[in-house]
């Protein structure tokens, strides 16, 4: 899966880009940060379907030209109420990185729907309120050009009710209807060749596990098969809706393995300790990805690695020694990859390169009308190592999420 802490190191999490890179994030940091952030954007999103009860009411946005720039604006404005729960959508529409012909926004929502800063829920709707956003709501990434990676995240209105709020029969029915909706939205748009189809070839080969005894070729096996996707950080509400709807692959190994969602409050982290002597700081260069791939099942590839900002650690200046700890930013802002070597562990390293990642890889990120700096990672359930380091940075886990692979195949052609 796409960020789920490797079990044998620390966190599998994904962070923003900056905008102005300090030298130990990298240049992807100033490269992969597509939009700068703007307020009050006008959400460029065409009419739908009048009739409320239709099922066909998702429309995909391209996001690579102009107007596409105004949809990524206007679709964090309706995003930010619901932070951090939001969190995994919002940071990957920042961090951009979008390909032409791929890459789109999936909501049904209308041009005419946005209304400057919406504060939208389901109790609102209860209480009489007509406009769209306090009706539920959703919104997608989706990029079909990346398999084995994730493909998709989601956010709906219904996962960002408070604790305690039971989804009534009502509400369960719209956001699987509106999911429904999504599905088929998905299925209708084109698939073209993977651009990881030789990495993910490769993985074939791979049998070491991890420790729930899954390989990376298991992490990878639905590569071959355009109508399996991987969806990722699904919330625990959306997943059991997608359970209840029977589009979930169940025939992999590796698949639907819950995550705690650990967040932080950037300002809260511990200070970034010093180093130890003889040690010093980097960033992970594409001659190391190897070796990064060889320390965790998660089959992230070269094509996606050079465009993460990151930090590692070496044991000297010399340009042949390998790092002996590293982490990288996520598409989706998690905290990710987090690794130190078994010789080298015991010494603060994994909580340095977190902290310092997050206070100087991130600054692309926030936002002034945001006084929280959030940061997120996602870390298997079980792997309690992991969840130590991130209890030790601060961070809580607040719901739980999922990777699952859905299966197109299942749908059923709707009319257009």
């Amino acid at each position: 899966m796409d960020s789920p802490i490797s079990p044998d190191a620390g966190i599998d999490t994904s962070s923003s880009p900056t905008e102005e890179a300090t030298s130990t994030c990298g240049e992807a940091a100033v490269s992969a940060f597509v939009y700068p952030l703007a307020q009050q954007a006008a959400l460029a999103f065409p009419g739908h379907v009048n009739d409320a009860s239709q099922v066909d009411i998702c429309h995909p946005f391209p996001l690579t030209n102009q107007a596409g720039s105004q949809v990524v604006l206007a679709a964090l404005d309706c995003l930010r109420p619901y932070l951090p729960v939001s969190l995994p959508l919002y940071r990957r529409l920042q961090f951009g990185r979008f390909f032409e012909d791929t890459s789109c926004i999936i909501t049904n929502l209308r041009r005419d729907d946005i209304r400057g800063s919406p504060q939208s829920s389901w109790t609102e709707a209860q209480n009489g309120k007509d406009d769209a956003l306090s009706r539920p709501w959703f919104m997608a990434f989706v990029d079909r050009s990346c398999r084995p990676e994730t493909e998709t995240w989601v956010f709906g209105t219904w996962e960002a009710e408070p604790d305690g709020l039971a989804m009534g029969d009502k509400q369960n029915r719209e956001a699987e209807r509106l999911l429904r909706g999504l599905v088929d939205a998905v299925k209708r748009l084109p698939v073209l060749p993977s651009m990881h189809e030789a990495a993910a070839a490769e993985l074939k080969n791979e049998e070491r596990v991890d420790s729930v005894g899954n390989s990376p070729n298991e992490y990878a096996a639905h590569s071959d098969d355009p109508n399996i996707m991987l969806w990722g950080a699904i919330h625990e509400r959306t997943m059991h809706i997608l359970h209840r709807m029977g589009v979930i692959a169940t025939q992999y190994k590796a698949s639907a393995m819950p995550n705690h969602t650990f967040v932080f409050d950037v300002a809260e982290t511990p200070t970034p300790p010093p180093l130890p002597k003889g040690l010093i700081w980097g960033e992970v260069h594409p001659r190391h990805f190897a070796l990064v791939r060889s320390r965790t099942q998660i089959p992230r590839q070269d094509r996606t690695m050079v465009d993460l900002p990151s930090l590692a650690i070496y044991p000297s200046k010399s340009p042949s020694v390998a790092p002996i700890a590293w982490a990288f930013v996520g598409l989706d802002g998690s905290l990710t990859t987090l690794h130190v070597e078994p010789e080298w562990r015991g010494r603060g390293l994994a909580k340095a390169v977190a902290t310092k990642l997050f206070r100087e890889c991130m600054d692309g990120f926030w936002e002034a009308q945001i006084q929280t700096k959030f940061a997120h990672g996602f870390v298997q359930v079980g792997n309690e190592a992991s969840a130590r380091v991130c209890k030790s940075l601060g961070g809580r886990s607040q719901w739980e999420c999922y990777w699952v692979r859905i299966d197109l195949g299942v749908v059923e052609d709707s009319p257009r």
